[in-house]
């Protein structure tokens, strides 16, 4: 159960040449796209071995967050103690142990859980994605946070498609339905799926191609098309449910809540309008025709920041909410949650970035962009002229500068 530290030899450093190298380090990491694998896996710990179907138990009796079984998923860590009914799921990056979403253990044993965890790992902490509901564990543990973001959430027997403010999802399914598609559910691992299988690998690839190339990992899932698993494919076909896949989404359970997390979007350049309006709107109803109670969308980043508590990071605040509206890489976070935000959830509940650091720091930025791989050169520039690139490039070397100030000068 004893972790063996890090042991490593360097030349004392100020917190200057400090912060030149892990600024260096972040703008490395952002141009080569790297996210250093071997250490996200804690190569110099002794990893618990937990068998995968103690870990899928868990997460069936205790997974309450919409990520909770995406945490299955990846290069993980995982870290439990004795006495305790549960685990959570980390990779080590930067130096830093960050924690993916919520632990997954009884309540009453959450706090215990990170006290003993962050003991065990003798480095700075984070926790990407905590919910309300475990915010005060962290917090007791003396954690500091800071809201980055809402989650989409929809009471099923609530959800309806009639009325005003439904108006334009509503115009968009019916334009799918009167174009001839068709929303089935897809089982990728029974006899004859293989075809599919390939076409929804085809569709994935090239949508890909406009992200970055690559999935965004550590508290989203993927496609997950090569192993059983528990997740639900559905798919939209043309020509009346015959033809071509016009996109398709991937849900996950969340088993303590009797629900199902719309993870995995996808969709073709020219799917025929209205289709994913018509997944989703379709999956929401068939889930609560089988009798579950919510579902999610997931978060929307830097959006509906209302938290009182970023009063006490004005500098991060105000950048936070410039990235907001005007940041515009291939995830658009404005983009993203007024795609969420059309379809009326019912809640927008808070969800929070928590640090066992007096402040914010570069190295825990760092460690964030790693494990989420989310900003590469390529994702930048993308396909745009020589001059346009360099402008775009320059632009994002400011905002880097710009964010780096503003962690550096925000206390907790």
């Amino acid at each position: 159960m004893a972790r063996q530290p890090l042991v490593c030899s360097q030349a004392p450093r100020t917190r200057a040449t400090g912060t030149i190298a892990i600024t260096g380090a972040i703008i490395t990491g952002i141009i080569t796209g790297t996210t250093g694998a071997t250490d996200l896996v804690g190569n110099h710990y002794r990893r618990m071995q937990i068998p995968e179907a103690k870990l899928d138990s868990w997460v069936r009796r205790y997974g309450t967050s919409s990520n909770s079984y995406v945490l299955l998923e990846g290069p993980k860590c995982y870290f439990t103690s004795p006495g305790v009914d549960g685990f959570l799921a980390y990779q080590i990056s930067a130096g830093i142990a960050l924690i993916a979403g919520d632990p997954v253990c009884a309540p009453h044993q959450t706090r215990r859980l990170i006290h003993e965890f962050a003991s065990a790992m003798m480095r700075p902490v984070g926790a990407y994605q905590v919910s309300p509901s475990t915010l005060e564990a962290f917090r007791q543990e003396g954690f500091a946070d800071v809201q980055i973001g809402k989650e989409a959430i929809f009471n099923l027997d609530r959800f309806t498609l009639a009325g005003g403010p439904m108006e334009l999802v509503r115009a968009a399914t019916n334009k799918a339905r009167r174009a001839g598609v068709v929303v089935t559910e897809h089982h990728p691992f029974d006899p004859g799926a293989e075809e599919i299988n390939d076409e929804l690998r085809a569709i994935s690839e090239e949508w890909l191609k406009g992200k970055g190339n690559h999935e965004l990992g550590f508290v989203l899932g993927s496609p997950g098309l090569d192993h059983k698993s528990a997740k639900r494919y559905f798919i939209a076909r043309s020509e009346n449910g015959s033809g071509r896949i016009e996109g398709f989404i991937v849900c996950e359970p969340i088993y303590c809540s009797s629900g199902y997390y719309l993870d995995v979007t996808r969709r073709r350049p020219d799917a025929v309008r209205g289709t994913m309006e018509l997944l989703t709107t379709e999956i929401l109803r068939l889930l609560r025709e089988e009798g579950y109670r919510m579902a999610s969308m997931g978060l929307a980043p830097l959006a509906l920041l209302d938290d009182p508590d970023l009063e006490n990071h004005p500098v991060l605040a105000r950048v936070m909410r410039f990235v907001y509206e005007r940041v515009n890489l291939n995830y658009d976070f404005k983009l993203l949650y007024r795609y969420k935000a059309k379809y009326h959830p019912h809640t927008w509940e808070p969800r929070y970035f928590c640090f066992n650091q007096r402040r914010l720091s570069l190295q825990m930025l760092y460690a964030v962009i790693q494990v989420r791989n989310a900003l590469t050169l390529e994702m930048l520039l993308g396909r745009k002229g020589f001059q346009e690139k360099i402008k775009t490039w320059k632009h994002a070397a400011s905002f880097i500068v710009g964010f780096c100030w503003a962690l550096l000068s925000s206390s907790s």
